[in-house]
């Protein structure tokens, strides 16, 4: 058995340490593939409302070569605003 008091308050604090390094980690941390799954099964759902709502306005349903640019629109709308913004913050 081991009598050395500094000995036992090393091994009590190493103890302590490791305990707070396996409770302080983050949620995501801990559960990397629930928050991964999660956030995929999100994406989803919002890619199929989308669908459904693109399924509800009857010009888009009929014409989806309109749906394909509306999306390069954006896509190109949203590019160049962020190359503005990213220019005025350097």
């Amino acid at each position: 058995m081991n009598t050395d008091p500094i000995k036992q308050v090393e091994d009590l604090t190493r103890g302590a340490n490791d305990f707070m390094k396996r409770s302080g980690k983050s949620v995501l941390g801990r559960y990397p593939l629930v928050f991964s799954f999660l956030g995929t099964f999100g994406v989803v759902l919002i890619i199929n409302g989308f669908e459904g709502v693109i399924d509800k306005i009857s010009v888009l349903r009929e014409r989806p070569i309109l749906i394909l640019i509306v999306g390069i629109l954006l896509l190109t709308l949203t590019g160049t605003l962020y190359k503005r913004i990213e220019k005025r913050l350097d």
